[in-house]
């Protein structure tokens, strides 16, 4: 949960005067650069959705946002809400692109369909924030991003992404064990795990080369995989077997900037 307040916290560092460098690059401090760097060595192979979240997020930081959003726009396209949520964020604050409110909100529903609340309440202030005429038209915008990027269709794609990948992994047709450590030779030097391998990770997903969680069973089902996402936002699980936690939002909702700053015209 905290490195992903983390990444939405740094899409909204631009409408913070003191974050913002005189090159109009977010600044980020040492607790962000190595979320960023567990993410530059987080092992994307096969998950779409981590890749153009994770690479959007790197552009994002060094304030290429055209590259920045050409990647969110891959991980949105296979389900990842937080690519989502950022796409509608720069549109909100203008980064990189035109500031349109109503696409703002219309990319900012799309990420809440799942009920995130931080996404939820995102959504919410950008549509207060709305005159009538602009609801209508956000309405709409909505309805055409949806019919390519909602839940509906974007799932399903990433779906076939993780069962296609599964069967190219060797040793595929034995199954997983999510109990097994996979050590190769990225993860040694002189005998000991290298201190690429000892780097800060993110979250469950494994570092590339470094084995790992790689052949986790959660990866690569469907069901379980979505699981794991949604308890970022919404509760904690147990990889492995799935415990969601039902939990009073009211109690556990982590405020970010992103619940308070809406006026990025």
């Amino acid at each position: 949960m905290k490195f992903r307040l983390q990444f939405a916290s740094l899409l909204l560092s631009a409408s913070v005067g003191c974050t913002l460098a005189a090159t109009g690059t977010p600044v980020v401090d040492q607790d962000m650069r190595d979320t960023l760097r567990a993410m530059s060595d987080a092992s994307t192979w096969g998950h779409p959705d981590q890749f153009g979240q994770y690479a959007g997020m790197q552009r994002y930081a060094k304030g290429e946002y055209a590259d920045a959003l050409k990647y969110f726009l891959i991980g949105a396209k296979y389900a990842d809400k937080l690519s989502q949520l950022s796409i509608g964020l720069m549109y909100l604050h203008g980064d990189g692109v035109a500031t349109n409110l109503i696409l703002a909100y219309a990319w900012t529903a799309v990420s809440a369909e799942r009920g995130y609340p931080q996404f939820v309440a995102t959504r919410d202030r950008i549509w207060a924030s709305l005159t009538p005429s602009q609801q209508v038209e956000a309405i709409r915008a909505q309805t055409i991003i949806t019919a390519e990027y909602g839940d509906s269709v974007a799932k399903p794609r990433m779906t076939r992404e993780l069962n296609y990948w599964r069967t190219q992994m060797t040793g595929s047709h034995i199954g997983f064990d999510s109990g097994v450590q996979h050590v190769d030779k990225a993860m040694l030097s002189g005998g000991v795990p290298s201190a690429n391998c000892a780097r800060r990770t993110l979250g469950n997903v494994p570092i590339a080369g470094c084995g790992g969680d790689v052949y986790a069973r959660w990866r690569w089902d469907p069901k379980t995989y979505y699981s794991v996402v949604d308890s970022n936002w919404k509760g904690k699980v147990t990889v492995g077997d799935v415990q969601p936690v039902t939990v009073p939002p009211t109690r556990n909702a982590v405020r970010t900037p992103a619940d308070g700053h809406i006026d990025g015209k």
